[in-house]
């Protein structure tokens, strides 16, 4: 009897651990849901070949994605519906390019930073004379693209007349249209967008300044810190283990900043 007894245990033991275990499994394999706005090479943006997302940032949430053992899902918004989303927990976070920003903050929490960036004007060729800096974008028309850092910038602008755009490339076929002065966008995406259509190169001219010191992060809802620390705690092993700086030298050809690795 005893006998029998301590076997009833042990199996009872054995599938209360095999649930246990089971439950564990499923918390830990939760797909991650991340929501991005796929025009924004070369962070993200859909491949014409495959019709899949790909980029800097879509390669780097895939790799975090399998450091923390969950299964990755993919959604494409309107950049400026990503941080509400996140807020009402239809998603998770959000891999966008967002800039940090003391506005953002109050809404949403940052992972670590994944790149520096900054703010660069961009014209017609031929202008250059006329617009050297940001100085010379008084009263003139700019195009942005829209809920971006960019627009804030140009909004204060004195007398500048900003026009929005879903997207930095259409904001740039406007200025080739002879519809604004100038452009502001982030300087990674102007100087890959002109990498990628010659046409658009031979048009304009990149401007070498530079507005703003950006650092670009992924963003999570105020109410779950747990979910940016365990971000935080992936990218930490990719950027110990070199793959960080494999996935960076993928898409700009250069090392990052030794402040990215710390």
């Amino acid at each position: 009897m005893t006998t029998l007894i301590s076997r009833r245990a042990a199996v009872a033991g054995m599938l209360s651990a095999f649930l246990f275990g089971a439950v564990g499994s499923a918390s830990a394999a939760e797909p991650l849901r991340v929501a991005t706005n796929a025009v924004f090479p070369p962070f993200e943006f859909y491949d014409s070949k495959t019709g899949g997302m790909q980029g800097y940032e879509i390669d780097l949430i895939k790799a975090m994605a399998e450091a923390m053992g969950r299964e990755l899902k993919l959604e494409q918004m309107g950049f400026d519906a990503i941080i509400p989303a996140i807020i009402s927990g239809t998603i998770d976070a959000g891999a966008s390019g967002f800039s940090i920003t003391p506005e953002r903050g109050k809404r949403v929490n940052f992972t670590m930073p994944f790149y520096q960036s900054g703010l660069t004007i961009l014209v017609a060729k031929g202008s250059e004379g006329a617009i050297k800096g940001f100085d010379d974008l008084k009263g003139k028309k700019i195009s942005v693209q829209i809920g971006t850092t960019s627009q804030t910038f140009a909004k204060k602008i004195e007398s500048a007349e900003v026009s929005t755009f879903n997207n930095a490339g259409d904001a740039i076929l406007n200025l080739v249209g002879g519809n604004c002065d100038a452009v502001i966008n982030d300087k990674p995406v102007t100087d890959y967008i002109l990498s990628q259509n010659k046409s658009l190169a031979e048009k304009t001219v990149h401007l070498p300044v530079l507005a703003t010191a950006d650092n670009f992060a992924m963003v999570t809802a105020k109410n779950n810190k747990a979910l940016c620390d365990e971000m935080n705690a992936a990218m930490k092993k990719l950027k110990a283990d070199g793959t960080f700086d494999k996935i960076y030298q993928k898409w700009f050809g250069r090392a990052p900043e030794p402040e990215l690795l710390q």
